[in-house]
């Protein structure tokens, strides 16, 4: 991207790509004598979900000098603390020098939308909550960077959709092969009929069960909130089976490997054959019983 391109701060979302498995803040701003951003351009943004993708994203983001981390979102209060003492440590010549009083933890991300000062957030939590928390933070006037997949259905999907344009904010949602120089360039070869008439595109992502399981309950490990966890979900007792990254194959939260890399591979078939505006017209799922 061109450096003499200029970005305000509203636009900050909407030219971003992932970098890194994480959001990308052009840093096209007014700098500061020392080359670096200036406060009063900085993105402040929390962080909503941050173990696994979400705290790729977050390390990203305090290598980023056009953003500034100023909250913690977590059921987990571990991964949580965890999240909080690398911000610290980012910041500690800030805090120390009084310019920076340190991010904030939150357990409820219903609290974190209150916060005015809080201008983006990322959203990396289990699929099934996405719609949930994206439509709260772009109610409350943030922009939002959401994990793929978008939601966990069509309609939550749409719903989101109208939120932007309801309340005049930018989602992004993180497609990382967005950014690979490697995957723009074949497809913009496919394009351009280099590989000559496509005729077909197959795309393979494995599978895994994602059907109800009979695993036996475990008590609810101390600092994780599961009730918020399980958020709109039907109950269901706890197990480790079903949290974390388990999550992704277990139906009332997500699709299984469709929703977990498939996102990715559809996405790249999608982009490569230039249907971005149009996307599919039909679709027909087919799989064993």
């Amino acid at each position: 991207m061109s450096s003499q391109n200029r970005f305000t701060r509203r636009q900050f979302l909407t030219h971003a790509s992932a970098l890194l498995a994480a959001p990308y803040f052009v840093p096209g701003r007014v700098l500061g004598a020392d080359g670096a951003t200036a406060a009063s351009n900085r993105v402040t943004v929390a962080c909503i979900g941050v173990r696994g993708m979400g705290n790729n994203h977050l390390k990203t983001l305090l290598g980023d000098d056009s953003a500034q981390v100023v909250a913690i979102c977590d059921v987990d209060s571990q991964v949580r603390q965890k999240a909080l003492d690398l911000v610290a440590a980012k910041y500690a010549d800030k805090i120390k020098k009084g310019t920076f009083k340190g991010a904030d933890g939150y357990n409820d991300f219903r609290e974190l939308m209150a916060r005015q000062d809080v201008e983006a957030v990322t959203i990396a939590t289990p699929d099934h909550t996405h719609a949930l928390i994206a439509i709260a933070a772009l109610k409350s006037g943030k922009d939002v960077y959401v994990e793929k997949p978008m939601t966990l259905t069509i309609k939550e999907g749409r719903a989101m959709v109208e939120a932007v344009r309801r309340y005049g904010r930018v989602l992004q949602v993180g497609s990382q092969r967005r950014s690979s120089g490697g995957v723009r360039r074949v497809c913009e070869m496919v394009r351009s009929g280099r590989i000559g008439q496509l005729q077909k595109v197959e795309v393979g992502c494995g599978s895994r069960p994602t059907g109800p399981q009979l695993w036996s309950p475990e008590p609810v490990p101390k600092g994780f909130d599961y009730e918020l966890w399980l958020g709109p979900a039907p109950w269901q007792p706890y197990t480790s089976k079903r949290c974390h990254y388990n999550f992704r194959f277990v139906a009332d939260y997500s699709g299984g490997e469709m929703t977990n890399f498939g996102a990715h591979f559809l996405d790249v078939a999608q982009w490569g054959i230039g249907a971005d505006d149009t996307g599919p017209v039909e679709i027909e799922g087919k799989g064993d019983a």
